[in-house]
């Protein structure tokens, strides 16, 4: 096989790959390293994407944020961490989470506390619990002063 026929092979491929759902350069070029493409490969057929509209890392941005926001009810630093580890700039970053609006965050928030202090019923009330609770809702993408509004709403 050619290296010619080689690149169009894996052109097709990545265009099925990026077709099936969004996908970032950085998960393209990943896969393409897997295969043993080299540099000049990979950023020809990454153009070669972008002109024919696979690949979008400000489309992939918003989808992103959209799911993990609206799916997996991630806080925002959670999904931010996700878009770093794409290595989608911080423009489009902030972009994309500009779409993100405080009630949506709160709410969100709220379900994850229940769910969690539900899940710890059974333990006493008190500082280990409420800082279990806390560890849990960081994990979760949520900043400290917006956990602490709910977890101590009276402060």
């Amino acid at each position: 096989m050619s290296q010619d026929q080689e690149v169009l092979g894996w052109l097709s491929i990545m265009q099925r790959f990026c077709a099936y759902q969004e996908r970032s350069s950085f998960e393209v070029r990943k896969k393409l390293s897997l295969k043993k493409a080299s540099s000049s490969q990979i950023e020809y057929i990454i153009q070669e994407l972008q002109q024919g509209n696979f690949l979008n890392d400000t489309r992939f941005a918003h989808a992103y944020v959209e799911g993990k926001s609206n799916i997996k009810r991630w806080g925002k630093s959670k999904i931010i961490a996700g878009l770093r580890s794409h290595q989608i700039s911080s423009s489009v970053i902030e972009k994309a989470i500009a779409g993100l609006t405080k009630e949506q965050t709160k709410a969100h928030l709220l379900k994850w506390h229940q769910k969690k202090s539900a899940a710890l019923a059974s333990e006493a009330n008190g500082p280990k619990k409420q800082a279990k609770i806390i560890r849990f809702l960081q994990s979760k993408g949520f900043n400290l002063d917006e956990i602490l509004s709910v977890v101590n709403p009276t402060e």
